[in-house]
């Protein structure tokens, strides 16, 4: 089943946690990430609601706003490793209500041309829901490359 940025929301990376819903803080344990990812939590920067980001390139083009167009290509693994999407090409509106809040606000700032990985913990994602492939409080890893930024 292939997931899609639909009013569902969107973007990728999950595990479920162990015993119940996560912290309220956001917080994400570091064990949540499978080894074999390769993802130091240390090196990432976390934002005030809780996600996770590292920029891998940073691009020189526009900025992303609040309300920009964007079309990324992006592969989306739950924290265990296996992949739950990904799309070569997807062209979103940001403040549209089509992804999950960690998209929203993992994106911003991203300049056009540049790569990022988000970790985005489950209260940013799909909370208490279960979609598809991605069970209930899941982190979720996305893999973010920004093709291109339209106002």
């Amino acid at each position: 089943m292939r997931l899609r940025f639909i009013s569902l929301g969107v973007l990728v990376v999950g595990v479920a946690c162990a015993g119940g819903p996560p912290p309220a803080t956001g917080d994400i344990p570091d064990n949540a990430i499978a080894p074999s990812l390769g993802i130091n939590l240390a090196e990432y920067t976390r934002t005030p609601e809780g996600l996770m980001y590292k920029d891998v390139a940073i691009g020189t083009g526009a900025a992303v706003d609040s309300r920009s167009k964007v079309t990324v290509a992006y592969r989306g693994l739950l924290a265990n490793g296996i992949q739950v999407d990904s799309s070569a090409r997807l062209t979103f509106k940001l403040g549209a209500g089509n992804v999950i809040k960690g998209w929203q606000i993992g994106l911003m700032g991203m300049r056009e041309g540049g790569a990022r990985i988000l970790v985005i913990p489950s209260h940013l994602g799909y909370g208490w829901k279960d979609v598809g492939l991605i069970p209930p409080y899941a982190t979720l890893l996305f893999r973010v490359q920004l093709i291109a930024v339209a106002p």
